[in-house]
């Protein structure tokens, strides 16, 4: 099974301890955090491991069984090294290690392929020692407009790439073929929360290549335009999101036995 993440900047709560508390009433398996890099954030996290909410979050994922799946992100347009402990990109390596995550995520800068390349590998080293696998986000405007420009930039590393999807648009050949063709470097999928409160229609099966060790995030899309509306009802909400993301593992053959069940 696909483990299920939320990433907090969906929930409508900006208190991580809050939306732990949502994402276990939903049943969901990890969440994900926004610890630098990012305005709303900063009075929060600016401290690091000294921050007040840490203690009180590691104590809620543990009692709750939810894990941290990622905290992001670094922006590898600064010139902040692992070892500046002022600096976001060891806040973020730090507080991921603190965590238990999985990830931590980066985003490209606007140079060219080589220079993020060199940039991505250092993180890749930095994020090894603290026990972490970097992954780049696509965005466009940067170096990693998409997911393939982005597994360009974190070829040879440990590193890897998030994935968007966007069910009501999306391909489903074409999502398979990039499933397939980044392989080992596939980190996570994230779909749109907006995309997965709706009836899922024609979407159906668009992620049933998915291999199972591969996480689902319901998300924000990485376009820039900052966080999803805020649900009204977070726990209700991100029931419906995961629902919809079940829509999209089934596969077509699970898809026809259930058409054929008596009604």
């Amino acid at each position: 099974m696909n483990r299920v993440a939320v990433h907090q900047s969906v929930l409508s709560s900006s208190d991580p301890v809050a939306g732990v508390a949502a994402a276990r009433a939903a049943g969901l398996d990890s969440i994900g955090f926004h610890v630098a890099s990012i305005a709303s954030v900063e009075s929060l996290w600016d401290k690091g491991a000294g921050s007040p909410v840490l203690a009180t979050l590691v104590d809620a994922l543990l009692a709750s069984r939810v894990t941290a799946l990622d905290v992001g992100r670094v922006d590898l347009a600064l010139r902040d090294g692992p070892t500046d402990v002022a600096g976001p990109q060891y806040r973020v390596l730090d507080l991921g290690s603190r965590l238990g995550c999985q990830f931590v995520t980066a985003r490209a800068a606007e140079g060219g392929v080589e220079e993020n390349r060199a940039r991505f590998a250092a993180l890749d080293e930095a994020a090894a020692r603290r026990g972490v696998r970097p992954l780049l986000v696509p965005m466009p405007g940067t170096a990693a407009g998409d997911a393939r420009e982005a597994a360009e930039i974190v070829r040879g590393t440990r590193g890897g790439v998030v994935v968007d999807v966007w069910p009501r648009v999306a391909d489903p050949d074409e999502v398979a073929d990039l499933i397939a063709e980044l392989g080992d470097a596939l980190g996570y999928v994230r779909v749109a929360a907006g995309e997965l409160d709706v009836d899922m229609g024609p979407a159906t099966s668009l992620l049933a290549t998915l291999p199972p060790q591969v996480p689902l995030v319901i998300g924000s899309p990485a376009t820039g335009s900052g966080d999803a509306p805020a649900p009204v009802d977070d726990v209700e909400f991100l029931t419906r999101c995961r629902a919809g993301l079940d829509r999209l593992l089934i596969h077509p053959r699970a898809l026809a036995a259930e058409r054929e069940l008596p009604r």
